[in-house]
Parts: C-alpha cells; structure tokens; sequence
C-alpha cells in the first residue's frame, strides 16, 4: 500500500513541471493568438498564400505531415528556449525569439494546417493526436476560464476595448 501511494506522489512530481509547461503555453498562445488575429486574417487573404494553399491541399496527406513538421520542428523549441533566455536574465533577446517563433507558428504552421487539415485527418494516428491534444487543449482553457485571473484579464480586455472606442470617438470628433 505504501509502495502506491509513493508511486503516486513522485509520478505527481514528475508530472507538474510538464504540466506548468502546457499551461503556460496555452496561455501565452491564449494571449498572443487573438493579437496576432489581425495579421493572420490579412495574410490569408494575399493571392499568393491562397495560391499556395491550394498546392498543400492538393498535396496527399504524409506530404502535408511533413510541411508542417518542418516549420513546426524549428517554432515550438525556439518557444521553449526563448522562455529559457528569459529566466536567464536576456529578456530582450528571448522577448525576439519568442516573437519570431510565434510568428512562424502562427503564419507558416497555421496556414500549412488550415489547408491540409482535412487529409491529415485521414492519417488515423494523427487524427487521434490532434483530438487528444484538442481535449488537453479545451480541458486546460476550462480550467483557466475559472481562475481569477481570467476574470481579470477579461475585464481589462473589456474596458480596454472601450477606452480603445472612446478614444476614437474623441479623436474623430476632434
């Protein structure tokens, strides 16, 4: 009995650093997502990216897998290192990092999905993956939408978009 209960407290150990790490990570991808939004929407509506687009969605599905490792394989460590460069003290350099990483995933990994999505779902063991970490994904922002932080980030993001509109009006009237 005491064999299981020290099983269970050291695998408990072992398992929060992995799982500090997935929650920062869907929430920085929480807060980095919706202001990159404005990007993303305008270059998914350049002619060359639609163009490309429907070359990987032409492509069969293993050939979509890889393009979308590639990118996928260089944006999510530098993630890691960057938050890595932080902690030790280079905040500017980890802040570029970052940033370029997000900018990768969030342009080249996201546009490489959107078009394959459809034929990487027919790859059984990827559509597994992807539901899986949708589960993790949707269970995680459930629990972050009842923390107190959230309330507050979602106040501040309402009065800031009203101070936003405010601001504008002023000015336009001005």
């Amino acid at each position: 009995m005491a064999k299981t209960d020290e099983n269970s407290t050291l695998r408990r150990l072992f398992l929060f650093p992995a799982k500090a790490v997935v929650v920062l990570y869907v929430v920085l991808d929480g807060i980095v997502t919706p202001v990159v939004r404005p990007l993303l929407g305008w270059v998914a509506r350049l002619q060359f990216v639609i163009r490309l687009q429907d070359i990987i969605a032409a492509l069969p599905p293993y050939a979509i897998l890889v393009l979308l490792a590639i990118p996928f394989a260089v944006a999510e460590p530098a993630k890691i290192y960057a938050l890595y460069l932080m902690t030790e003290g280079q905040f500017a350099t980890g802040l570029g990092t970052i940033s370029m990483a997000y900018l990768v995933s969030l342009l080249v990994v996201e546009r490489i999905y959107h078009s394959g999505r459809a034929k990487l779902k027919t790859i059984p063991w990827f559509a597994k993956l992807m539901d899986w970490l949708t589960g993790i994904r949707d269970r995680l922002l459930a629990w972050a939408r009842t923390t107190r932080i959230w309330a507050f980030s979602v106040k501040l993001k309402r009065n800031t978009r009203d101070l936003a509109a405010k601001l504008r009006l002023r000015f336009r009237a001005g």
